[in-house]
């Protein structure tokens, strides 16, 4: 009768698990990581070098290095948009689309920043689906560091702003590092414990919240809304 049946629901339960075989049953996020300078011995390229390590090390994410400079993109011109679209500029976009979560460190050019991640971007913002898809809900962690005392921390508040308004999701941690010329050591690795730290931190709190984008379902209803949602300036699907 019932009683037999009840006993064996309850035999056919799974065991229980821990948090951490919970965790290692999950899809793994794609991160994908954008440097802003093409400066030959540039410390914002050592920097994110190290962040690339963190992640790959931590073997909880996988993270793809997009070098800015070999996409060779064109300055960004409306009247040519149409008739000759990069191809890489649509590689960089689908990629971004993508992935799940966003690392970018960059220099600091008049407190903004550089042209280059700015050309970029705004050629991943243009061509087929919305101007916003490569950001929507992407986490994402920015980083600068510079000789100067604050780092690039100006730079750092107008990106993130920026980011914010395509739709994603920034980490709140500021990782601006001044003093650059004591942070890294003459192989170009950051050396410094206190921004080795800073840089961990970042880069898990990255993967931890990229991993729940990476295991939401494609038709669950957050992503939905989130796609649908338009941002500030999105006026709709761009077509080339």
């Amino acid at each position: 009768g019932w009683k037999k049946e009840a006993k064996m629901s309850t035999e056919s339960k799974a065991s229980p698990i821990t948090m951490s075989e919970f965790v290692k049953g999950l899809r793994k996020p794609k991160i994908l990581a954008l440097c802003g300078s093409q400066r030959t011995g540039s410390f914002n390229k050592m920097l994110l070098a190290y962040a690339v390590e963190c992640i790959k090390s931590s073997g909880e994410a996988e993270c793809e290095v997009i070098d800015l400079a070999e996409l060779k993109l064109p300055l960004y011109n409306p009247n040519d948009e149409a008739a000759s679209f990069p191809e890489a500029a649509k590689s960089l976009k689908a990629k971004l689309v993508a992935c799940h979560g966003i690392i970018i460190t960059c220099p600091e050019y008049n407190g903004l920043l550089s042209p280059l991640l700015l050309n970029a971007i705004t050629w991943a913002t243009r061509g087929e689906g919305g101007m916003y898809d490569g950001f929507k809900g992407k986490c994402a962690t920015v980083m600068a560091t510079s000789p100067g005392k604050m780092g690039g921390l100006r730079m750092l508040r107008s990106l993130q702003e920026m980011l914010m308004d395509m739709g994603s999701l920034i980490i709140p941690a500021h990782s601006a590092f001044g003093g650059a010329f004591q942070l890294f050591d003459k192989e170009g690795k950051l050396s410094d414990e206190r921004a080795q730290g800073k840089v961990k931190t970042a880069c898990a709190q990255l993967v931890h919240h990229s991993r729940f984008e990476a295991n939401r379902e494609h038709d669950c209803v957050i992503v939905k809304a989130i796609k649908e949602q338009k941002m500030m300036g999105e006026y709709g699907e761009v077509g080339i």
